[in-house]
């Protein structure tokens, strides 16, 4: 599983641009194979700008690929479709799923199968 994780800062000027954006890429990226999970938040800031994250769950990086249409996962904003520019800056992080649980049980299946 595969956590994608956007955050940066929609300039004051293009806030109505990127809420629009915003609502059409969370219904792509929600009905897109791969996609568990789709949501965006923001933090208003005094001079009007937002802060915004974008944190979307995958079921793994093939399906982040498809969805971005490459592999270039840090340049590819696509919350802000064709208009990267409505961002000061943005950062783009992509994590691996670590499940305890699932590593603990595949380790004792590991153990008792050398066990045999």
């Amino acid at each position: 599983m595969i956590v994608r994780l956007l955050q940066g800062r929609v300039r004051a000027d293009c806030i109505s641009l990127f809420r629009e954006q915003a609502g059409q890429a969370l219904e792509r990226t929600r009905s897109h194979e791969g996609c568990s999970f789709a949501q965006v938040a923001r933090q208003s800031h005094r001079d009007g700008s937002e802060e915004i994250v974008f944190l979307s769950v995958w079921s793994d990086l093939g399906a982040v690929y498809d969805w971005v249409g490459g592999i270039d996962l840090v340049n590819v904003t696509v919350i802000a479709g064709d208009a990267p520019e409505v961002f000061d800056y943005f950062d783009i992080q992509h994590y691996e799923v670590v499940d305890p649980l699932i590593d603990a049980a595949q380790m004792a299946a590991a153990r008792s199968g050398l066990a045999s």
